[in-house]
């Protein structure tokens, strides 16, 4: 894997950890322990409480992540039909 992974799961961990407790729990810990284990440690990545998640500065890896996450974890299945066509019109 490249760096970015390791950096990407460091973002996604500091991100997660200003998510509300109910949808934290959502995530298999199977799948945290993944990100956690995978963390750069060397990477300094702030996240800002007063910026929203798309105005971190999030490397895409870190939004591939999140999308994932939300995809399987937290859409309801209106969501991941919307979710499906939206990455079908952007495949064309």
């Amino acid at each position: 894997m490249n760096d970015n992974f390791y950096k990407a799961c460091k973002e996604l961990y500091i991100c997660l950890k200003n998510v509300s407790q109910e949808l934290y729990e959502l995530i298999p810990i199977d799948f945290l322990n993944m990100i956690i284990e995978n963390i750069d440690n060397d990477y300094y990545f702030h996240y800002n409480e007063n910026k929203k998640i798309y105005e971190q500065g999030l490397l895409e890896e870190t939004k591939n992540l999140i999308g994932y996450i939300y995809y399987n974890y937290w859409a309801n299945e209106q969501e991941k039909e919307s979710f499906k066509n939206t990455i079908i019109n952007n495949s064309k």
